[in-house]
């Protein structure tokens, strides 16, 4: 009933129920596209991958200093979180349940070049760019990708993810606006910008 339901919100924190809501949703999605079949497959299940390597690595990240972070929490509470797909899967997320500290994950990482390089990012703290800010890039990056294949439905997935990101460059903007912050307000990921950090010739970094 409703009480029990309010007895477990209260005992669970809202971060945990979110995860594994998170989890059970890139896997069910992941189960669908891969039942489409074709090019849709291919790059939406991609996109699926990388979506739940950082689920993986965010939560592992955002667990050091909590109770999940506890030797008898890492391997069951903390570890079940993570998505059954991906590319960490299953090699990767079973290494990342035993890590203790950013230094143990940081070690993990360096083991698969595709995100050696996002978490290089963050321990350097570079122009203040957190792994969060790496993560956008990268997903901007293979979003703007999705466009470049034909017959399949990742595009529509990659329009509505895109369109999320420039939400976020607009609430970036306004805060750098209300804050007076004038000279922070370039560090945002570009869309579909030729000034995006990944294209050739590119001088300008985004950041939100």
């Amino acid at each position: 009933d409703r009480s029990e339901v309010s007895n477990v919100l209260e005992e669970v924190e809202i971060e945990i129920i979110k995860s594994s809501l998170i989890k059970y949703w890139i896997e069910d999605f992941a189960k669908f596209v891969d039942a489409l079949g074709g090019e849709t497959a291919v790059i939406m299940g991609d996109l699926l991958k990388v979506r739940a390597d950082t689920n993986a690595i965010n939560i592992t990240l955002n667990s050091f200093g909590t109770p999940l972070n506890e030797p008898a929490m890492r391997a069951s509470d903390r570890k079940r979180l993570y998505p059954a797909v991906g590319h960490l899967y299953p090699a990767g997320t079973s290494m990342l349940a035993d890590v203790g500290d950013e230094d143990e994950l940081g070690r993990v990482l360096e083991l698969f070049p595709m995100y050696s390089s996002i978490w290089n990012v963050h321990a350097a703290g570079s122009d203040g760019k957190s792994i969060d800010d790496a993560f956008y890039e990268r997903d901007v990056q293979m979003l703007e990708l999705a466009f470049e294949g034909q017959m399949h439905y990742a595009s529509f997935y990659a329009y509505v993810k895109l369109k999320e990101q420039e939400i976020r460059n607009l609430v970036w903007i306004s805060e750098c606006i209300l804050q007076q912050q004038k000279e922070e307000i370039h560090k945002f990921v570009p869309v579909f910008s030729f000034n995006a950090p990944w294209r050739a010739g590119s001088n300008k970094h985004g950041r939100r």
